[in-house]
């Protein structure tokens, strides 16, 4: 049998309790005389036999029994820490009850009859060490003794749980945290008491058997509430306890607890608490305590839908929406982790309902091999669009490129779970189809962010978004930010190469011709600037959107002699033939050129002849790219037999 989780280790090194220096005699363990600690097993027995002495005092009166017990508490430690945490005394149980009940009526003593205030300052002296040998030091040993046996087994913790004592600890947690003391000064033992308080609290508190002692009375509901508070001068020193002990609790729920804290109404209060609040206070701050209460619904949400009604009529999905656009525009230098909670649990409401959506099939073909719409409802599925709004609301209208990249992935991470959730969502409420809209709007990071799940949706889904993909071709053709569109062509590039049917697709679409009319304009822009380039060394996203046009055309041509004569028929191969002279739209051009050869070998060959020869003495890499052309034998055949030979060596001898 162990103590759970605080190192024995240090309780020996730091905390003064862990050696009895300066313990008044009464509490002082006797040993034979010679001066040496006797081992483990001496010092159990040594405890067994005082025990039992101690429980044939029952004829004395209470504070004898008092007296005896505490004097029996030194020497049950010390076999504790000799024994490095392994307990091996048979009346264990007998003695946590004792202890217990002793610790519950000096708590009650410590507080009754006070103030708030004057209690917590009287909780505070019961449990502090005092460092002075004259002083009574009862509290403090009757503190590390339960905490002791509340990390022991599961029947030492139900008589402690049996004591009444859980609901008084929680009470003085409730007084720690909302009446902070005067004193800013924070010693070593306050530290060391705060660490076995609250382990003591976790222990009871992980167990649902133990819940049972706090349900009759208001010290669950009174902490929660004071939480969603968010009083401005609460503890800091007790805010992370309070917190852990709480999730402790709605962790290890049961029926009676739902029905507490359905009855108390504290997700209701809490959540107008925060209401009130969300608005005046950080968005981490209040982030925090919504995820909080947002826990409490989801751990009780496996046993009864209960607190998840309670949280939807109590205005819940409004406060979701206000608490994450309050993160819009705070700078946010490492990720906040109170962000990320209330997002996870924001996509885990999403799985919430009590019945399934309804899919209809209108898929739109053609479809890439390998796609199967799943009808069937296998993994976890959507069931709950109330939710997802507030994830679809919040990357309308934040621009923050972290918390819309957040959203962004916890909408694919729904992808992932079942294909299926993609088809729920995009039919009904259009999220994707609706971000192409606004996503010219939102940074260059959270571009790229959604055009990667766009491509994500074709790759791993395999599955074409015909709609989606119209409005991408729109948003190319009139986005006037220009950085936006070079993103969202640099991923219409990826998705052509990916398949051969794209070819056809993005023809039929209208997107092959908007393309070379967008190439022409350039084209003539070139030709009258003298086919000169302005500063060609810097990154000119105009130079680079070009680029990236023509290897879009590059990739519809490839195989495709429909799309060549497309391309034939607008008119393009005079314009195409401009972009030669550039180096960086070179190799794209000549490629484009190359695939018109399946058409009309020998235009080709008069094109790149034509080249040749126009070109200058010095455009020395522009002639090697030209004969760098990747043609066919019949083709240089022609070009070897043709009366363009002569003009052709012209071009290389002076």
């Amino acid at each position: 049998m162990e103590a759970k989780d605080v190192s024995e280790a240090e309780d020996r090194a730091e905390d003064p309790g862990s050696k009895n220096k300066g313990q008044p005699d009464a509490v002082q363990p006797d040993f034979p005389p010679g001066g040496q600690t006797p081992g483990p097993t001496a010092l159990w027995e040594m405890l067994e036999r005082k025990f039992l002495e101690y429980q044939q005092l029952a004829s004395r009166s209470p504070a004898e029994q008092q007296k005896s017990l505490l004097n029996l508490l030194p020497l049950f430690l010390k076999a504790w820490e000799h024994s490095v945490g392994i307990i091996c005394f048979p009346s264990l149980q007998r003695l946590a009850e004792d202890v217990s009940n002793q610790f519950a009526q000096e708590i009650q003593k410590a507080l009754v009859g006070k103030p708030a205030e004057q209690a917590r300052v009287a909780a505070g002296k019961l449990l502090q060490w005092k460092g002075d040998a004259d002083v009574h030091q009862e509290g403090h040993l009757l503190l590390k003794s339960v905490y002791v046996l509340t990390g022991t087994d599961a029947e030492t913790l139900g008589r402690v749980a049996e004591s009444g004592l859980p609901a008084l600890l929680l009470q003085c947690l409730y007084l720690f945290f909302v009446f902070p003391l005067e004193t800013d000064e924070l010693l070593e033992s306050d530290v060391q008491v705060q660490r076995m308080f609250v382990q003591m609290l976790l222990n009871i508190c992980g167990e649902a058997q133990s819940l049972e002692g706090l349900l009759s009375g208001n010290e669950l509901q009174s902490l929660m509430i004071a939480t969603t508070c968010l009083r401005e001068h609460s503890c800091c020193f007790w805010k992370e306890p309070t917190f852990c002990v709480l999730k402790t609790i709605s962790k290890a729920q049961n029926v009676g607890v739902i029905q507490y804290l359905q009855a108390m109404d504290c997700i209701k209060i809490s959540l107008q608490n925060l209401s009130r609040l969300v608005d005046t206070l950080p968005a981490p701050e209040v982030s925090e305590v919504v995820s909080l209460v947002l826990g409490f619904v989801k751990d009780s949400y496996p046993i009864s839908s209960a607190l998840f009604l309670e949280f939807e009529t109590g205005e819940g999905y409004p406060l979701l929406l206000k608490v994450l656009l309050r993160y819009d525009g705070l700078t946010q230098s490492e990720a906040d982790p109170h962000l990320e909670e209330l997002l996870g649990l924001v996509v885990w409401l999403t799985t919430c309902g009590r019945s399934e959506l309804k899919v209809f099939d209108s898929i739109t073909y053609p479809q890439l091999e390998g796609f199967k719409f799943h009808q069937e409802a296998s993994g976890v599925t959507v069931k709950n669009l109330q939710a997802f709004q507030v994830l679809q609301n919040v990357f309308h209208k934040v621009s923050d490129p972290i918390i819309c990249t957040k959203v962004l992935s916890s909408i694919r991470t729904m992808w992932t779970w079942n294909p299926r959730n993609f088809f729920l969502l995009e039919w009904t409420l259009q999220p994707i189809s609706q971000f192409v809209e606004i996503v010219p709007l939102k940074p260059t990071l959270v571009q790229r962010h959604f055009f990667q799940m766009l491509e994500a949706l074709v790759f791993e889904l395999r599955y074409v978004p015909h709609e989606i993909l119209r409005k991408v071709q729109r948003l190319i053709q009139e986005s006037p930010e220009s950085l936006c569109t070079l993103v969202a062509l640099q991923s219409v590039l990826r998705i052509a190469g990916g398949d051969p049917l794209f070819t056809d697709i993005f023809r039929d679409s209208g997107l092959l011709g908007l393309l070379l009319a967008q190439l022409r304009k350039h084209a003539k822009i070139l030709r009258k600037s003298g086919n000169k380039e302005v500063n060609p060394g810097v990154q000119d996203t105009e130079r680079e959107l070009t680029c990236v046009m023509l290897k879009t055309v590059v990739t519809l041509l490839k195989g495709s002699v429909r799309n060549a004569v497309v391309l034939k028929d607008h008119g393009m191969v005079p314009f195409i033939k401009i972009f030669l002279d550039g180096e960086c739209y070179r190799a794209a051009s000549l490629s484009i050129l190359e695939q018109l050869s399946v058409i009309n070998a020998e235009e080709y060959m008069s094109i790149i002849v034509g080249a040749l020869c126009s070109s200058t003495q010095g455009e020395i890499q522009l002639k090697l790219d030209l004969l760098k052309v990747r043609s066919s034998p019949p083709l240089w055949a022609f070009l070897w037999t043709c009366s363009q030979w002569l003009a052709f060596a012209h071009a290389f001898i002076p």
